[in-house]
């Protein structure tokens, strides 16, 4: 009994940290476009927000900007935004902070 449960936890946190590994690599506090260009290199598609009308206004300026992944910005003390992208059956979602847009942070995005 020890021995399964050993060896279902090691099971497990072997696939927690496959994947983690498997997430694209990126530098916290890199500007957003270095981190779009690395993306798109490796194969991620940026997803067109068709519902850009029900964002913020700062993020409907960023989609007349070109930036059309983008999902939604805060304007609060950190001015957050986000970005998403898919790569065959998985999705991203890239945060971003400040007006520069500086990359916060990269996560998966669990499809329902």
């Amino acid at each position: 009994m020890i021995k399964a449960r050993i060896l279902f936890l090691s099971f497990f946190l072997a696939t927690a940290a496959h994947a983690e590994a498997t997430l694209p690599h990126y530098d916290k506090g890199m500007p957003y476009e270095e981190a779009k260009k690395r993306l798109i290199a490796q194969d991620w598609k940026p997803v067109n927000n068709l519902k850009i009308s029900n964002s913020s206004l700062y993020a409907q300026e960023l989609y007349a900007q070109g930036m059309l992944e983008v999902g939604d910005c805060v304007s609060m003390e950190l001015d957050g935004c986000w970005f998403y992208y898919v790569k065959k059956n998985l999705k991203l979602e890239v945060r971003t902070i400040t007006r520069q847009l500086k990359v916060e942070k990269i996560t998966w995005i669990k499809s329902h």
